[in-house]
């Protein structure tokens, strides 16, 4: 998906999971497991050493409580606001509060491909007067 263009439009974007994304429980939360991509030159220069033999390479990631929980919610269906609302009910912080701990959690889970992101229906922004609250 392209860049949203507004707070709006990233609001309304649905992260969708990478089915390649394998997770596994552990004491102190959710492990997961994700495909890493190679840079070509490396990648190349490491099969000429004899140092990779080309199979697809995995990365983890142990998400903490918070990011197990978050984790759970994200079925594909559920917006970035709306994952938001739940966090903020959650843990009791305020909705801009959420919104920023949800945007870069999701953000990073993004960068490392762990999820994808489908646009949605985007909502005309709140009133200044309401920015904040939950």
């Amino acid at each position: 998906m392209a860049e949203p263009n507004g707070r709006s439009e990233a609001m309304a974007a649905v992260p969708v999971r990478n089915r390649e994304v394998r997770e596994q429980s552990s004491p102190d939360g959710t492990i997961l497991s994700y495909p890493a991509a190679v840079n070509p030159w490396f990648g190349r220069m490491a099969r000429k050493f004899g140092l990779w033999d080309g199979k697809p390479l995995s990365r983890k990631l142990q998400l903490d409580s918070m990011g197990t929980t978050v984790w759970a919610w994200i079925d594909g269906s559920a917006d970035v606001r709306e994952l938001s609302r739940r966090l903020a009910a959650h843990y009791g912080v305020t909705g801009r509060e959420a919104e920023a701990s949800m945007t870069a959690f999701l953000r990073e889970l993004g960068k490392r491909g762990i999820l994808a992101f489908r646009p949605g229906e985007p909502m005309p922004e709140d009133p200044p007067e309401n920015q904040g609250r939950t």
